[in-house]
C-alpha cells in the first residue's frame, strides 16, 4: 500500500500505491504518522491508484493539513491521479484550508 523512505537530509519520499478507500485507513493513517515523526519535508507520489473515496480523502486531508502546520512541506512528485481528483471533486473538496499551502494535492498537482 505505501513505500516510505526517508534520506540522511531528512526528506522523506512516500509512495501511495493501488486504492485509497477505507479499507486502506489504517495503512494510510500509519504512512503519514511515519513521516510525521521522521521527515523535515515530504515528497508525494501516488502510483496505480485507481479508487478513492470520501475515508481516504479525509485521512489524505487531515495528514496534509497537520504535516503543513507542523512545518513539513508537501510536495507532490507526479500528477495527482485522476480517481483522486474525481472523488474530491465529488465531495467538494476544492482546496486546502490552509492559505500557505502550494503542493497542489487539492488543485491537481
Amino acid at each position: 500500500m505505501y513505500d516510505l523512505v526517508i534520506d540522511d537530509t531528512g526528506t522523506g519520499k512516500l509512495t501511495l500505491k493501488g486504492d485509497l478507500t477505507i479499507q486502506h485507513v489504517q495503512e494510510l493513517k500509519q504512512s503519514f504518522q511515519d513521516v510525521a515523526s521522521q521527515a523535515k519535508e515530504l515528497h508525494l507520489k501516488f502510483t496505480d491508484v485507481e479508487r478513492a473515496d470520501l475515508a481516504g480523502l479525509q485521512i489524505l486531508c487531515t495528514a496534509h493539513r497537520s504535516l503543513v502546520k507542523g512545518g513539513i512541506p508537501v510536495i507532490i512528485a507526479g500528477k495527482v491521479p485522476a480517481a483522486l481528483r474525481e472523488a474530491s471533486d465529488a465531495a467538494g473538496f476544492k482546496g486546502c484550508v490552509s492559505d500557505d499551502d502550494q503542493s497542489g494535492l487539492w488543485t491537481g498537482g
